[in-house]
């Protein structure tokens, strides 16, 4: 027990002085010394102790006096770690609540190591450290507390059993070693015969001993192999966990983006419609002009949600990847200010790319732009480079991407680096760190929502001194081939009869004022159902049905399959707040819808949808 002591008395001094300067700022000073003091008191008396007995005191004294005063100063020390727990407890700093646990945690672990030869002395040690604190943690309230109090707890009753095993281990061991001695005692005045057992023993001993280190190096092997596939397991759930969480945010901004057309598409419709009937006076034109002004931003702050949800329309093509990379940088090159150097690597043979090219140009410009802003007010470098990667076999290094050939867009600046608290946000929608009104925080959700909508990965790792680094892969593709030029199209009627179908009675009287204007007869009908049934009644009353997609009782696809069956050739314009011509999985114009069109629409797009429609009714 004292050959281990001065250690012990060390020890507490040490984590008495971490313990005091990790509460300094969350306890009273005053509070703080005069446990210090008190526990450098108790650790003086402890080390007096320790040097009277090794100065050969102990003769002097019974075992059992010895026995009780060190179970007496592993008590007083006990006692303080015990106050701790209560006149250190720091209401309402959870991260100093953890600190204290850790070190009470640690002393009784140590405490365990230390004092496992001498259970009474444990248990003064072990019950009077672990309890104030547990109690304190239960009682204070909310379930984490409680739940920190329970675990203290357990923790204790696991450190007092495993010491247990521990006491029993050692008297077995000391047992052992006692029956050694007398069996060496007997050997030496055994015969040679004896001592020859003896050889044999040993030989068998150094065998089993060999065995045993086999067995642990095994051991040890296999716990390194288990700890690696646990952190690859952490890892994975952690990507799943994330791209969970991305797909509901992208699923909410796509249903609160449908509202939101919805809305914006009777605003700037019924504006259109105010300010065109009086066009005599300039004064309320311009004040019109300026609401739609403001409805075009909020709709295109809705193409960005819904850019970051995959729910925008876009119009992919194969698509050389250097001249669309290169003709982003045009844009961020009269951007950068003289303060940052641009440094651009773009290998010219990194192929094609199956993509919209103006989404790719978003994709550059939004991560330059973060890059730009993140180095403001000093002098930097940011680097884009451009390059083809093969991804497969052992060159596989990146989660998340199937094996093939890839495009690899790196996007680095010299910036200070994005915190580690906010890490994890960077990619949500509507986050931001910069000044409130200077930005949307849509820069890299967008960005994440275009390279998941074609099969590609973001990543990033940045550091304060390196910056931050964003990596962008997207599958890359052979060379297409020629297309040939659309044919003429021919001259379209003017006047059409219009059946227009949407469950927003507003949407619906505002098309229905703009085809009249146009010069179309339109009939207007809130319900697929009465819809159905009113074309059913005069099929042929109606050249081009104009129908919303998503509408209570019956859908806009659902609608155009059941009048396909009365007329198979009807021309059909679908419209749709989401922007897109696939809704749960219903592919929209696979369905019979001849023309898209999404919300909030012009009384332009509404004409020009007409006529491409009518066109190709032509044609065929």
């Amino acid at each position: 027990m004292y050959r281990n002591a001065d250690s012990a008395v060390a020890v507490t001094l040490l984590v008495s002085f971490a313990l005091t300067f990790l509460q300094w700022e969350a306890i009273p000073s005053t509070t703080l010394l005069k446990w210090l003091a008190y526990m450098a008191v108790v650790s003086l008396s402890r080390f007096s102790l320790t040097r009277a007995y090794f100065r050969g005191s102990p003769s002097e004294r019974t075992p059992g006096w010895w026995e009780a005063a060190f179970t007496t100063g592993a008590g007083l020390a006990a006692l303080g770690w015990g106050s701790a727990g209560v006149f250190l407890y720091p209401e309402g700093h959870l991260t100093n609540q953890v600190y204290l646990v850790f070190v009470l945690g640690g002393m009784m672990l140590g405490g365990g190591a230390i004092l496992a030869a001498r259970p009474p002395a444990f248990l003064a040690f072990l019950i009077p450290t672990g309890l104030p604190v547990s109690i304190q943690l239960i009682t204070d309230g909310d379930t984490a507390h409680l739940v920190m109090g329970l675990l203290m707890i357990l923790a204790t009753a696991a450190t007092l059993v495993t010491t247990l095993h521990v006491h029993d281990a050692i008297t077995a061991s000391l047992a052992l070693r006692f029956e050694n001695g007398r069996l060496i005692t007997g050997l030496q005045s055994a015969t040679q015969r004896l001592e020859a057992l003896n050889q044999e023993l040993e030989t068998r001993v150094q065998q089993r001993t060999a065995e045993l280190d086999q067995t642990v190096s095994r051991l040890q092997a296999e716990i390194v192999e288990r700890r690696r596939a646990e952190e690859e397991r952490a890892t994975l759930e952690g990507a799943l966990r994330h791209t969970q969480k991305m797909e509901a945010i992208g699923v909410l901004s796509g249903g609160i983006a449908h509202q939101f057309n919805n809305l914006l598409t009777s605003i700037s419709g019924y504006t259109t419609l105010v300010r065109d009937s009086l066009a005599g006076d300039v004064e309320a034109s311009k004040n019109l002009d300026e609401v739609l002004r403001a409805s075009d931003r909020a709709a295109n702050l809705v193409r960005r949600l819904l850019v970051f949800s995959r729910k925008t329309d876009h119009k992919p093509a194969l698509i050389p990847a250097a001249g669309a990379v290169s003709d982003a940088l045009e844009l961020v090159r009269s951007s950068m200010p003289s303060t940052i150097t641009l440094r651009i690597g773009v290998a010219p043979d990194c192929g094609y790319i199956f993509a919209d090219p103006n989404l790719i140009r978003l994709i550059v410009v939004n991560l330059c732009t973060n890059a730009r802003d993140a180095m403001s007010n000093q002098i930097g470098v940011l680097e884009v480079n451009l390059e083809p990667v093969e991804l497969g076999g052992a060159a596989r290094s990146q989660p998340g991407l199937s094996d093939g050939a890839y495009i690899k867009l790196t996007v680095r600046d010299t910036g200070p680096g994005i915190p580690p608290d906010i890490a994890e946000r960077v990619f949500d929608p509507f986050f931001t760190t910069k000044p409130a009104g200077t930005a949307t925080g849509l820069g890299l959700s967008v960005v994440h929502g275009i390279v998941s909508t074609y099969g590609g990965l973001i990543t990033f790792d940045s550091r304060p001194v390196d910056g931050t680094r964003f990596v962008v892969f997207l599958p890359r593709m052979a060379a297409p081939e020629q297309i040939r030029a659309e044919a003429g199209k021919p001259e379209l009627p003017r006047r059409q009869r219009i059946l227009l179908v949407d469950d927003e009675e507003a949407i619906a009287r505002l098309g229905a004022t703009m085809l009249q204007r146009m010069g179309h007869t339109v009939t207007i009908v809130t319900s697929s159902l009465e819809a159905l049934r009113v074309f059913r009644e005069h099929p042929e009353s109606f050249d081009l049905l104009v129908t919303d997609l998503t509408m209570p009782e019956m859908t806009g696809s659902q609608l155009i399959r059941r009048l396909r069956e009365t007329r198979s050739h009807l021309p059909v314009i679908l419209m749709s707040g989401f922007n897109d011509a696939v809704i749960g999985g219903e592919d929209s114009l696979g369905e019979g819808a001849t023309e898209f069109m999404g919300k909030p629409f012009s009384r332009t797009a509404l004409a020009e949808a007409i006529s491409r429609v009518l066109r190709r009714r032509v044609v065929l």
